[in-house]
């Protein structure tokens, strides 16, 4: 086997990988890391014979991410040599913390192997969008016996008796909520936008419409299945911006008024139906998040630059609660900071925080600035799977507010995978247009 065969099977591989569990998902990176370093080895250690002269875009996500690896592993090491001691108890720092942030590399592998896998026959986007959503289409069938039998993995549904979250095999509804909007969304996008050109076979990616169709129906599905507030809060989110981004030039403000007046007077009927109704106004949670929030507050006043050590908020809570009024806040909850904010902020310090929001800010833009380049370009296919990825980013971040879903392996797994389709599509785009940004 040739290594550009074997680095089309890794890429795919690890593709459908991200759509399973954690396992599966770590055995898909040991598949795509040996395609990377393969030829890196033939290559004699000359990264070059990898990537090629690397696009502007390119470097710019490799100092984003190095910059927020090195804050949250200069926080660790911080916290190993000069602990923050609460109620007796220092952080406990192991290579498993410094192992976390790894997945910050994998967008770049991705460009790599999608390099060797093109060498002989290029790795088509029609090869590589088909088994995504195919996986969406199978975990839709999944997720509905799941919501009725509890199978696979079983997640009762409190407000909801008899019922339950569906997981899939992510362990959780709100991994769920942060996985499953990628594929769904960038199919959404492309297929709305086919739709609106009246372009039924998306020749350009060589994929039948009604796949992309039927993907975004199963995740949409999915996420609602998932019965997570979050999960319906950001779906509604994205399908209103998605929507509007695609029709709103094709339609009159009369058309959109009475479009989103329709749509609204729909979604409040369908909130007032009991089960529905239960699930949004039950506050199971919300005042947990907000101690926690408190906590990582003090965490941060104590610890203002590098915080008390990236992922040792769920560790120490506790202890500072002990610290604190160990009778009073006894039965308080305890935890990470079921937030990517406050987890960054108490965890890593202003330091972290501030490079994590400029990772996620390039990550974003990159997504709009390829949106436009292709657009630009003549290819509106590829505009709207940019566009889509960007809405599923966006959402993420949402769901981030009042969730930890950044270092969370399953959900980095599935953004990681989204953020190398972006690096691979500009450099797409910079050889079409037969130049390199340096």
């Amino acid at each position: 086997m040739t290594m550009a065969r074997y680095g089309r099977i890794a890429f795919l591989v690890y593709l459908v990988c991200t759509l399973t569990a954690m396992a599966p998902m770590s055995l898909g990176f040991v598949v795509l890391f040996s395609a990377w370093l393969l030829p890196l080895i033939h290559g004699r250690f000359q990264l070059r014979t990898l990537y090629g002269t690397p696009t502007a875009e390119f470097n710019r996500y490799r100092f984003f991410a190095w910059t927020l690896l090195i804050a949250c592993w200069t926080s660790l090491t911080f916290a190993g040599i000069f602990p923050k001691t609460y109620a007796g108890h220092d952080p406990e720092v192991t290579l498993h913390g410094y192992l976390k942030i790894w997945y910050l590399i994998i967008p770049g592998m991705m460009v790599a192997v999608h390099t060797t896998a093109s060498k002989e026959k290029p790795l088509s986007w029609s090869t590589i969008l088909k088994p995504w959503w195919i996986m969406t289409v199978i975990l839709f069938a999944v997720a509905v016996v799941q919501f009725f039998t509890g199978w696979p993995l079983s997640q009762p549904i409190p407000t909801n008796p008899g019922r339950f979250h569906a997981i899939l095999f992510f362990g959780h509804h709100l991994s769920t909520a942060s996985i499953i909007i990628f594929p769904a969304f960038a199919a959404l996008s492309i297929a709305l936008g086919s739709w609106i050109r009246k372009d039924r076979s998306l020749a350009d990616l060589d994929i039948p419409s009604k796949l992309a169709w039927i993907a975004a129906l199963s995740g949409i599905l999915i996420l609602f299945l998932s019965y997570a507030r979050t999960a319906w809060l950001t779906l509604l989110i994205g399908l209103a911006i998605t929507v509007l981004h695609h029709l709103g030039r094709k339609l009159t403000r009369k058309q959109m008024l009475v479009g989103f007046t329709s749509v609204v007077l729909s979604l409040f009927a369908f909130s007032q139906t009991a089960a529905v109704k239960e699930r949004i106004t039950n506050l199971m949670g919300v005042e947990e998040r907000f101690q926690l929030w408190k906590v990582n507050v003090e965490f941060f006043k104590d610890r203002p630059l590098l915080g008390i050590g990236w992922l040792k908020t769920q560790e120490m809570t506790r202890h500072y609660y002990d610290e604190v009024d160990p009778l009073r806040l006894k039965g308080n909850f305890g935890g990470h900071a079921h937030s990517n904010f406050f987890e960054m902020l108490g965890g890593t310090g202003l330091i972290g925080l501030m490079a994590f929001l400029a990772w996620s800010w390039f990550t974003l833009s990159l997504a709009n600035r390829l949106r436009k380049r292709f657009l630009e370009s003549g290819d509106p296919v590829l505009a709207d799977l940019c566009f889509g990825i960007l809405i599923a980013l966006v959402l993420l971040h949402v769901n981030g507010l009042t969730n930890v879903n950044f270092w969370e392996g399953k959900v980095m797994h599935q953004q990681m995978l989204a953020l190398g389709f972006l690096l691979i599509l500009d450099r797409e785009s910079a050889s079409r247009n037969a130049f390199v940004r340096r």
